[in-house]
């Protein structure tokens, strides 16, 4: 009698050994938090946040904050979560994917043989007569000014809004917020920056660069507490 056999052979499965880059993103929130230039309160109030939880995310190892808090926390210092983690695509922190930003556009302007432009953009402020609602008064504006312009459309502020200002001149509150302000007698509607005894206006369209000024050729006019549609249309 034939017999047939089938001799088969069953190796265990190639063990994959996968390298996980361990991210700290605890210290890369902490670095956020130091170049912010904020105290840890104001941070927490932006967040929605105790102070105390703030801080035992910061430094406790054992804080397993929510996705949730994490993702507040990101949005008080303007980073992206991604960046925090490590995530591909989010490598650079949003100060250097600015200042990325920065360096292309001059290099587009150099290839293209054109002067970098240098000149101060016009002033996109216009003084108004509105009336200023209620809402707004009450919260402490006193000053209407009409925008011209987009420089700000990524604020929600666009050609034809009508801004209410509540007036101040320290620039401690007013830092990273929407302000009004005069430069050699030029006004603008722009987020202001303000580290290390340098002033920088931000616009909210990636079309205007930052407006680098000296201290001494700034004025504070005020902090917009709110914005009503174009004056010409009445939205």
């Amino acid at each position: 009698m034939e017999v047939k056999a089938t001799l088969s052979w069953h190796f265990p499965a190639t063990p994959v050994l996968f390298l996980v880059k361990e991210v700290d993103w605890r210290k890369r929130l902490r670095d956020a938090v130091v170049r912010s230039g904020r105290k840890q309160s104001w941070i927490a109030k932006e967040a929605g946040i105790a102070p105390e939880t703030l801080s035992r995310v910061l430094t406790s190892s054992l804080s397993n904050p929510s996705f949730d808090v994490v993702i507040r926390i990101a949005r008080a210092l303007n980073e992206s979560v991604g960046w925090l983690l490590d995530e591909r695509g989010f490598s650079l922190s949003t100060d250097e994917q600015k200042q990325l930003r920065e360096v292309v556009r001059f290099l587009d302007d150099m290839l293209a043989g054109a002067t970098p432009h240098r000149e101060r953009p016009e002033s996109n402020a216009l003084a108004a007569s509105a009336e200023i609602p209620r809402a707004y008064h009450v919260r402490g504006a006193r000053l209407a000014y009409e925008t011209s312009g987009d420089a700000m459309s990524g604020a929600g502020i666009l050609d034809g809004d009508v801004v209410y200002v509540r007036p101040m001149r320290g620039t401690r509150e007013a830092n990273s917020r929407v302000v009004v302000c005069r430069v050699d007698d030029v006004e603008y509607i722009r987020v202001l920056d303000v580290r290390a005894g340098r002033v920088r206006l931000l616009s909210r369209n990636d079309r205007f660069a930052p407006i680098d000024v000296e201290a001494s050729r700034f004025e504070l006019i005020g902090i917009v507490v709110g914005r009503t549609g174009a004056l010409a249309t009445g939205k």
